[in-house]
């Protein structure tokens, strides 16, 4: 008797994106957006203290704070934003550099256009109009320093997390560079641009400026050729059964838990293991939830998770200023609420914030 084969060919669909029209993608990186985006969310919800060249927040918690602020869920939450601090920025390096490779990457005029469009013109109009604005507003900045911060955003300094779209900016123009130039002198192995890559992470150190972040989007190129190597493999393969994938899911998570006790992993592969497990459960996400991706919250929450990275951090200087200024962590519902805000309410605030942006952008033909 043949064997049954559990395996599956890439999933494409149909998907709304930034600018209200539908584009060809695999759904999988729609998934991995998502987890991706929640990880930038977690992640930015446990800090207390921050400095940067024009201003800051230096919080402490109460002496009074309620004994319900160290439950396990909220230490475990805690840690989770640990955790995903030591891989979750090269995963969407990685996940940029595999969107690339889905589709021929044509010249590079258009590719310069496209990605100031997507990158650049938000840097400075959501940095200045909202991201500024609203850390003042989070008592990040007082009245003078924010008029520095606004000077200074302009060349890169105080980008808060904006730095990504600037250094994501550089890194596509080097790497598309790169590919065009080994092309024209006949190398067309893909693992020729990891080399290349590889070495300009270790020289780019040297670079004695970074304006706009140049320096740290040459530094990120080599998961950015990662990610690109690992589609272009994927798409001449079939997608392991879903058996192999839940075998690989249990195997990373141990080897996640043994780092944490034994400290085992160097960075490089504590980044490579996190990315890769988030892949895999976005794979199975992908499989198992097929009904969802069809329904309008899908289409909701994937053409906004774009505004979610844009406005979710700003938020979180006022949510701190509130519970901390006022003294709510001193009640069991307070830390409750805290937690709640700084996670789930801010995600749903940016992401409807984000649609009345893609609103207002239709209406006025952006």
């Amino acid at each position: 008797m043949e064997k049954k084969n559990n395996s599956r060919k890439i999933n494409y669909a149909l998907t709304e994106n930034r600018e209200g029209g539908y584009e060809r993608r695999v759904s999988v990186y729609d998934w991995l957006r998502l987890i991706a985006i929640i990880y930038v969310v977690i992640g930015h919800s446990a800090y207390l203290k921050i400095s940067t060249t024009y201003g800051g927040v230096a919080y402490v918690l109460p002496t009074d704070i309620h004994q319900l602020y160290n439950h396990p869920f909220f230490e475990w939450i805690r840690y989770i934003s640990v955790w995903v601090y030591g891989f979750h920025m090269p995963l969407f390096f990685m996940l940029s550099g595999a969107v690339l490779a889905l589709k021929p990457i044509g010249d590079m005029d258009s590719i310069i256009k496209r990605k100031t469009k997507r990158l650049l013109i938000p840097y400075f109009f959501y940095g200045w109009l909202f991201m500024l604005p609203v850390k003042w507003l989070g008592n990040f900045y007082s009245n003078e320093s924010i008029i520095q911060a606004l000077k200074g955003f302009l060349h890169g300094e105080d980008s808060g997390h904006l730095w990504f779209l600037t250094a994501l900016f550089w890194c596509i123009i080097a790497f598309v560079i790169i590919k065009k130039a080994l092309n024209k002198i006949g190398i067309s192995s893909i693992y020729a641009l990891f080399l290349v890559a590889g070495l300009i992470f270790f020289t780019c150190q040297y670079i004695p400026f970074n304006i706009l972040e140049l320096k740290t989007g040459l530094m990120y190129l080599i998961y950015f050729a990662i990610g690109f190597i690992f589609e272009t493999e994927r798409q001449r393969y079939e997608c392991w059964t879903i058996r192999r994938t839940i075998v690989a899911v249990v195997i990373l998570i141990g080897i996640e838990i043994v780092n944490r006790r034994f400290a085992i992993l160097d960075t490089f592969f504590i980044i490579i293991i996190g990315s890769f497990l988030t892949f895999l459960i976005s794979d199975i996400a992908d499989r198992k939830l097929v009904r969802f991706t069809k329904t309008k919250a899908w289409a909701f929450i994937t053409r906004n998770l774009f505004y979610v990275y844009i406005f979710h951090d700003p938020l979180n200087y006022i949510a701190l200023r509130v519970f901390i200024n006022n003294g709510l962590l001193s009640t069991g519902i307070g830390c409750v609420m805290y937690v709640v805000t700084r996670t789930l309410l801010i995600f749903l605030i940016s992401l409807f914030i984000g649609e009345i942006v893609n609103k207002i952008k239709q209406r006025v033909c952006i």
